[in-house]
């Protein structure tokens, strides 16, 4: 296994753009929300971030920031279900799939609120306890897990792990996307194991003095397309050979980031 200050300098430029000044991760989650983690969830696949964003603030700004899945289910009742919902709440007739036929996005938003409406589930704090919060516990063995994937073009699981990434929930999937996102930034003798991105991601938390559960979130968050870097490829640390100069030392890279403007978060 090679971690080395190259490595670690080259994530962590790509993770400190997405950092407040006080370490604070700077994008989508919803904490106090599970209406807004279902939403996002669902939406995010196949979209452009923009896209999420606006149909996540919709939402906020006709209900605001605390709702819960029992909520957003009666909210698209109110609206007489999920397409005039979709049409005419949400502004997205954007289908689950390309495939013929597909059913609206917010279709299966009202099957989730359904499926954690079967499992008790109406808060981010019931999600977290159902699901289990250790980092150890594998978040497709739960049966909430389960039905969710269930749910129309669900059956791969992504939006079943952005949900608890926006929830909060220490679990993080190591899969073929966020292995991708390491490569870029790896050395190229490195051997890119589950440990391997866990260590980065460790080694990058020390460096800029934030939670690893905000480096995950943002590593996963970028790798699957939810959030777009802003630095242009001018701006990046070189992807080989040695990084000389004040971003580096013999054992720690200091980054201090710009505020860029018109970030949508």
């Amino acid at each position: 296994m090679m971690i080395t200050t190259n490595s670690v300098a080259r994530l962590a430029q790509r993770c400190g753009e997405f950092l407040g000044d006080f370490g604070q991760t700077m994008t989508p989650s919803y904490p106090a929300s599970l209406a807004l983690c279902i939403l996002d969830a669902i939406y995010s696949t196949g979209s452009h971030p923009t896209a999420v964003d606006k149909v996540v603030a919709r939402y906020i700004a006709q209900h605001g920031e605390a709702h819960g899945a029992k909520s957003l289910r009666y909210s698209i009742a109110a609206a007489g279900g999920a397409r005039p919902w979709a049409e005419f709440e949400a502004c997205n007739l954007k289908p689950a799939s390309t495939r013929p036929g597909a059913v609206l996005k917010a279709e299966v938003v009202d099957d989730a609120t359904r499926v954690m409406a079967d499992y008790g589930i109406d808060d981010v704090g019931d999600l977290l306890e159902a699901v289990g919060e250790g980092v150890g516990n594998d978040a497709f063995y739960n049966d909430v897990s389960k039905a969710w994937r269930a749910l129309p073009s669900q059956s791969s699981g992504i939006t079943w792990l952005h949900l608890l990434m926006l929830a909060g929930c220490p679990q993080f999937e190591v899969d073929d996307k966020v292995v991708g996102y390491l490569a870029e930034v790896a050395d190229s003798e490195a051997d890119l194991t589950v440990d391997y991105v866990h260590d980065e991601i460790h080694a990058v938390a020390r460096v800029l003095d934030t939670e690893v559960s905000a480096v995950r979130r943002i590593v996963w968050q970028a790798s699957h397309g939810r959030i777009l870097s802003l630095l242009k490829d001018e701006d990046l640390l070189p992807a080989d050979g040695p990084i000389e100069g004040p971003e580096t030392s013999s054992s720690v890279w200091e980054f201090s980031p710009e505020p860029v403007a018109g970030r949508p978060f």
